[in-house]
């Protein structure tokens, strides 16, 4: 089992970032409309800058803003062909890069598929931002993803092999104010044994309740004695005591079932959803019977958060 303490992780005075992150030789973000995406943009220092475009926000070519830096914009929702398309952008790599993403707007299986990609590409260090709003938009009635196909299906490239004779599922759920994603999992999953991650201590004091009162909402299962009874904790901000999380759950399902399948649904917040992929391609991709499990969603809100509150840096080794 890994060590998640060891990696590095801090916080950036939001009023001094060029100075604080330092420069890199390629920086990547999700382009929305949130303050928290722009600000950081334009602070951080490096040779190529891209904006990355999912289509899931259906912008209009004129909504992107242009200038010195290069534009991905790919037509399919799939994460493989929007993240071949932006490593297409990028242009040649040698995993050698000092690379930066910041990962506030991604959509959660393009994230996850491009650390594995890059990891794939022979990077083994990524820095990554993510930045803490101050509050979101309606409290614990925003919404952020507006429509999906109905298809809940593993992260491209990251299913386990199902080479075992399995006994049950389990589900390791990270629950945040997506009620409806969650509960499309929840219902996809039906007859697994599930271990919800409650994002705590949250983004903000009363974030927590406000995720608590959306997860509610998620289905018959979110209602259940074992919800509580399985549920467990990892501080909002921080993707490797996530992953340190994952890691402790999976032992103990282990230690009773080596045959189960186990599946990792990363619905909380962006830097959560990190420490899901690195648990995932530390640990989980080694299991053989580990599988990334999301929602396909087709339609995103543009904006759901005012304001910066905190940014994060987190060195990921990969």
């Amino acid at each position: 089992m890994i060590d998640y303490s060891v990696f590095y992780k801090r916080s950036i005075n939001s009023g001094n970032l060029a100075n604080e992150v330092g420069a890199f030789d390629i920086f990547v973000s999700a382009f929305n409309f949130s303050e928290r995406i722009s600000l950081v943009f334009d602070s951080v220092n490096a040779v190529r800058k891209i904006y990355h475009v999912h289509p899931e926000y259906q912008f209009e070519s004129h909504d992107v803003p242009r200038g010195p830096w290069l534009v991905s914009a790919p037509g399919d929702i799939d994460e493989m062909a929007q993240m071949n398309e932006l490593i297409n952008t990028i242009g040649l790599v040698s995993g050698g890069e000092r690379i930066c993403i910041d990962i506030t707007g991604f959509m959660r299986s393009s994230l996850c598929f491009l650390l594995a990609k890059l990891r794939s590409l022979g990077f083994r260090h990524v820095s990554a931002i993510y930045s803490e709003p101050k509050a979101y938009s309606k409290q614990d009635n925003t919404s952020f993803s507006v429509t999906t196909t109905g298809a809940v299906r593993p992260v491209r490239g990251m299913a386990g092999s199902g080479g075992r004779t399995k006994v049950r599922d389990y589900l390791i759920v990270g629950v945040g104010y997506d009620h409806a994603l969650v509960g499309e999992v929840l219902h996809n999953k039906d007859g697994a044994v599930t271990y919800p991650i409650f994002g705590f201590p949250s983004l903000s004091p009363d974030m927590y309740q406000q995720s608590a009162v959306r997860a509610a909402r998620s289905g018959d299962k979110a209602l259940d004695g074992s919800w509580v009874v399985k549920r467990r904790f990892a501080p909002a901000n921080d993707p490797f005591a996530t992953a340190a999380i994952i890691a402790e759950t999976v032992g103990g399902i282990r230690r009773s079932d080596p045959t189960g399948h186990i599946y990792l649904s990363p619905l909380s917040t962006k830097a959560q959803t990190l420490g899901f992929a690195l648990y995932w391609m530390l640990e989980g991709q080694r299991d053989g019977s580990v599988t990334m499990l999301l929602p396909e969603c087709d339609g995103y809100s543009r904006e759901t958060s005012s304001g910066l509150n905190k940014v994060w840096l987190y060195d990921v080794e990969m």
